[in-house]
Formats: C-alpha cells, structure tokens, sequence
C-alpha cells in the first residue's frame, strides 16, 4: 500500500465514504460469504521494522523488504540489518541475480541496486510508482495506486530499458497496486485499491484490460497480489486482514485468516518463497512484521518461472 505519511489510507477512506459511506480501520463485512481456504499456520520470520511495504525474495532463504524510509535484509534465519536509510518512500522490489531493482514515492523513480558493491543507480525518473515488475525482456512495470492527490493518472507505466524511456498510461488501467506476471508470461495482474477488482493485463495488447475478479467486501484494501505456477492467484486485502486465493478464469476464491492484522496495520505484501524443502506465502504487515504462511499439504505452492 502506498505510503507518504498517513495521508494516502485516509485519502482511501475519504473516497470510500463517499462512495459507500463507510470508512473503518475494522475489516470491511464480507457481501456474500467466501469459504476459507483451511490448513494454513501462520508464523513470525521478522518484526519491530518500519512499516513494511513490499518484498522480494533474495535467491538465497531470504529477503529485501522496504519500510518508511529504508531498505533491509533479513537473512534466512530472521537476522535483519538496514541496507540504505533515507530512501523517498520506498515501494515496489524485485531482485534479479545480483540487482535489486526498486520503486520509490516522492519522484524517486525506478533504481537498480547492485547487491555486490552497494551502488544505488537511478534508471528513470517516475512520478510516485508503487507496485513494480521486472518482465523477461528486462523492461519495467509500475504503478499508480490513486491515492496521492494532484499527481496525473499514469496507470501502469513501462520503463523501456533498451531506450530508457518511460512510456505512461501503457496500461490505461484507472488505479493499481501489486503486479504480477502469469505462468506463461502473456500476461499481467494486477488490483485496485478501492474497488477490490483483480485485472488481467494481456501483455501483447495493454490497453484491453479486463477484470477477472472482485473482491465481494466493501472495501478489503486490496494491496497487493502474486501468483503461483499452477495460476492461482493469492492477494493480500489490507484492511480486511485477508490473503484471498483466486483462479482468474473462474473468478473462484477463498480466504486464508491466519490471524493477521486488520486495518492500517494489515497486510501490504505477499510473496512465494522457499520453505526449508516445501514453499510458503510471505506477507509483510503495516506492523512491521514479516511473516511467513504455511500452506496444507495439498496446495500446489510454487513461483512463477521467469527466465
């Protein structure tokens, strides 16, 4: 979820309340009923950071998160250390090999952080992004969420790294929030905040977006999303205190409570990663605490393949 102090929640509920007339830090009530997904255990990995806003796992048992205000490292044994401080409001991660790439508000843009050597280098200039994804040809994906007032619709926005050029609004989707790419890498996902939609984003053709889903809560705060190889989708609602599990093409869900926080301190972040020899949702909170999700034995839990 988008942060630059506490403006942009409050922003959210504003607009809610006109909408709906509703704007609560309790979870949203559910519309119509969704069945729980059952068998997931939830546990600590990190806590006491800043804010947490975003993940990626490092390639190694561990993982890049961002905060208020810094970038950290937690190890595969839960040890943390603070790699940059005094970042713009920083968002949106992926690691690929030995670069960490990462989305900062404030007009900080898109950069690459070379793991090795600790160089912090600007590749484009991006008004606030949020939501960021590295595709397979190297180019960039952010987002524009919609809760930072006077700053032009951009929807999602392709950085073009053979040209270095940013290309607004290649998605004209209204708001979004978290990407993610499809198993067979046509395509891309992402969500809206205010709505709970889940859009589908064919990568060939940006501008015919469609929603594939939505939420029925009146507002679950639907942050951010990721999806498996098997094409389930799981995606963190915020507000709710929810991870929904969702099939695109049915439009089929059920929850996961594992007991997370609700409200501004829900969940903002989810990610698949190794577990030992099995693997597991990590979703980071606005409490700032990392947490890890162990799925039943019958969950098909793996990554999306990327090049």
């Amino acid at each position: 979820m988008t942060k630059v102090g506490k403006n942009n929640l409050r922003t959210m509920c504003a607009a809610a309340a006109i909408v709906a007339g509703i704007c609560s830090a309790a979870p949203a009530a559910q519309a119509t009923p969704v069945r729980n997904c059952g068998g997931w255990q939830a546990d600590t990995v990190a806590s006491g950071l800043q804010q947490l806003e975003n993940l990626a796992p490092d390639g190694h048992d561990g993982f890049y998160v961002s905060g208020e205000s810094r970038l950290y490292h937690i190890d595969e044994a839960g040890q943390v250390r603070t790699v940059l401080d005094d970042l713009p409001v920083p968002r949106g991660l992926q690691v690929d090999g030995t670069d960490l790439y990462l989305a900062a508000g404030r007009d900080g843009g898109v950069s690459r952080y070379d793991i090795p050597t600790g160089r912090l280098t600007t590749l484009a200039a991006m008004t606030v992004p949020n939501g960021l994804l590295r595709l397979p040809d190297g180019d960039i994906l952010t987002t524009w969420v919609g809760t930072d007032i006077g700053v032009p619709d951009t929807g999602v926005s392709r950085y073009h790294h053979d040209t270095t050029t940013v290309q607004p609004n290649w998605s004209p989707v209204p708001r979004s929030e978290g990407l993610a790419l499809s198993p067979d890498h046509q395509f891309v996902y992402t969500d809206d905040l205010f709505t709970g939609q889940i859009i589908r984003i064919p990568l060939a053709a940006p501008d015919r977006w469609t929603v594939v889903a939505t939420l029925p809560a009146a507002l679950p705060g639907l942050d951010d999303l990721t999806m498996s190889r098997s094409g389930d989708l799981y995606a963190a609602a915020h507000l709710a205190g929810l991870i929904y599990r969702v099939d695109p093409n049915t439009a089929a869900m059920c929850t996961i409570d594992a007991g997370l926080p609700s409200g501004w301190n829900g969940p903002s972040s989810i990610r698949i990663a190794p577990d030992g020899n099995h693997w597991a949702l990590y979703v980071t909170g606005f409490d700032g605490t990392l947490r890890r999700l162990r799925p039943s034995a019958d969950t098909d839990l793996k990554p999306v393949l990327t090049p």
